[in-house]
Formats: C-alpha cells, structure tokens, sequence
C-alpha cells in the first residue's frame, strides 16, 4: 500500500493521549473523521489508529486516537509522522499540491541552488515557502505565481525569479 503524509507529530497535550500535529494538508476535516483511519510511521511500519476525536487549535491539529486516551500510550509517537493511504488523496485542482510535495524541494534562482522549501506559512494574504538558504537561513517568498517560476515535482525542484531584495 502507497502513503501519502498529513502530518508530524510535534508533541502530546494534557493527560488524556492528544497529540498535536503540525498540518501537511489542508483536508483536515476529512483526514481525521470520527472513526477515519489514519496511519503512524513508528519503528519503520505503519500502525493503523481510528480518529476519536479530532479539533484544529493555534495552527496546529489535535487528535485523540480510539484506545490510545493516556499520555503514557502515545508519549512514544513524538516526532513520528501521520500517513493515509494514498488512494484516498483528495483530487487538487491545477497548479495545486500536497504539502508534503513540496517540502524538501530544492529552490533554485537562475539555476543556481540557493536551498531548500522547509515549510510553507498560511497568512491572511497569501500562502509563503518558508525556504532555508545554503548557509541556513529562512527566508519567506510569497507563494504567488509572480514569484514562482515553476514548480517540478518529477526534478524535485522550484525555480524563483530573480529579483533584488527577494532573498
């Protein structure tokens, strides 16, 4: 079976085995259903876990897995990822990708490397590609077509324009 990833988790909260999830995806609604399926990458396998409870908070999702309510059940899955089987991908319209697609993509300018998307920030305005340079510093480009030359998923990589004072 093929995975397609939906988050990481960061860190559990409270006492009663929620886990906060940094978003890959911006299905979460659909991703974690009462009793939808998801999948943990824990000791190189996939561990199934069915959603109890699922709620979005400060940028992040929280989630309680069915028989896993204890912190000390879950304490364990920090840092791992959360996967779904990728015939359950949701269609995307053009020019539209998952997440985990476009991190880890290499950034080039003029084809020159300058770094790598680590992360990419919803604002009000428009989506930014956190990139961190060469010489590992973030820099956020406005995730806009004005910016974004092309975006290869095949040759791993992302072509910005070049302008003065963009990086």
């Amino acid at each position: 079976m093929e995975y397609l990833k939906i988050g990481k988790i960061l860190n559990t909260r409270g006492i009663r085995g929620e886990l906060k999830i940094k978003p890959f995806t911006d299905f979460q609604t659909d991703r974690y259903k009462l009793g939808k399926t998801i999948f943990i990458f824990f000791n190189n396998e996939y561990l199934e876990f069915v959603v109890k409870q699922y709620r979005p908070h400060k940028n992040m999702d929280l989630l309680v897995l069915k028989d896993n309510e204890d912190i000390n059940l879950i304490e364990k899955f920090k840092g791992c990822e959360i996967f779904v089987p990728a015939d359950e991908e949701t269609t995307l319209f053009e020019n539209e990708y998952h997440l985990s697609e476009i991190i880890d993509l290499e950034v080039f300018q003029d084809d020159i490397l300058i770094g790598h998307i680590s992360d990419v920030k919803s604002y009000p305005q428009c989506d930014y590609l956190e990139i961190k340079t060469l010489n590992d510093v973030k820099k956020l480009i406005p995730f806009l077509d004005e910016f974004v030359l092309n975006i290869d998923l095949e040759e791993e990589r992302v072509d910005l324009i070049n302008m003065e004072g963009l990086l």
